[in-house]
């Protein structure tokens, strides 16, 4: 779908978009560095203390925790590796700069647990199913994770900044049983993966993460190369929404039968997958860390 003109201009007509920390950049840019030393990962971190914090966090949480709690930054890193600590930080960086609360009729903090339970659903989906190759640095835990907090980033914007047109079609979709993003299309033009990409585009996130956000609804017309880890995270998005684990806005609420249909997998096994999630997000400290 073409980005209709007048939605085009006003969105870069905005001048307050927010942007990513700093740090997020220079993370970037030292990891693109074969040679790079976690000392000087370690550096760049603990210039955003909060995210500093979060990873500290996260690292000795039940999800990560080995033998010994780790007492420092550098410690931390080695422990989880450069590409999840990457990915740790960018979680962070986004839900700080899109914190819970928002304007009335979209529950942010609802909408986040969405996020991160279809995050916690694509690595739980991912470990059962062959969907994701185990090569790409994306199909880790960390990669899935953040893949699903920022699937549906777009929803963010319209709220911002298309706010009465948004909530035009939270309602329609409600009221008529139909797909948020149909919507979307229809009262506002394109639907929340264009304008999801659209700002994955401004922040200069990977292809994988674009991608992703773009094509979430739809992975059929997404990149080949892309395809497989496309297909898991739209199946960990109505997993999700079918568990009904957060509130992404979509009034169109799918049955497991329905999934199981659309993806020709065992009922049972969705159940299953359902229940997994939902011990699995109990116990998050991305999840109650980011909610608190």
């Amino acid at each position: 779908m073409v980005m209709p003109p007048d939605i085009e201009k006003r969105l870069s007509a905005i001048r307050n978009l927010p942007t990513l920390p700093k740090v997020i950049e220079n993370l970037g840019q030292a990891l693109r560095d074969p040679d790079v030393q976690a000392s000087r990962i370690a550096e760049i971190i603990e210039d955003d203390p909060a995210i500093m914090t979060r990873i500290m966090k996260i690292v000795n949480s039940s999800f990560y925790l080995g033998n010994e709690k780790a007492t420092s930054l550098k410690s931390a890193i080695v422990r989880l590796g450069f590409q999840a600590v990457s990915n740790i930080a960018m979680s962070a960086a986004v839900f700080s700069t899109f914190p819970p609360g928002g304007k009335a009729k979209f529950d942010r903090a609802e909408f986040w647990r969405h996020c991160i339970c279809t995050g916690i659903a694509a690595d739980v989906g991912a470990r059962r199913l062959p969907e994701v190759s185990g090569a790409d640095a994306f199909a880790s835990r960390d990669g899935l994770h953040l893949c699903g907090l920022l699937h549906d980033i777009g929803k963010i914007i319209f709220e911002q900044y298309f706010h009465d047109r948004f909530v035009t079609a939270l309602a329609a979709s409600r009221e008529e049983k139909i797909e948020l993003s149909e919507a979307e299309k229809r009262v506002i033009g394109i639907d929340h993966g264009q304008v999801g990409a659209w700002l994955a585009k401004k922040w200069k996130l990977s292809p994988h993460l674009t991608v992703v956000i773009r094509w979430h609804q739809d992975p059929e017309n997404a990149p080949g190369e892309y395809r497989k880890l496309v297909r898991i995270i739209r199946l960990a998005d109505r997993v999700a929404n079918a568990g009904r684990l957060g509130d992404g806005g979509n009034g169109c609420v799918p049955e497991i039968t329905d999934v199981a249909r659309e993806f020709d997998l065992d009922e049972q096994f969705l159940v299953q997958m359902v229940d997994s999630v939902r011990v699995e997000a109990e116990k998050s400290t991305l999840l109650m860390s980011f909610l608190k």
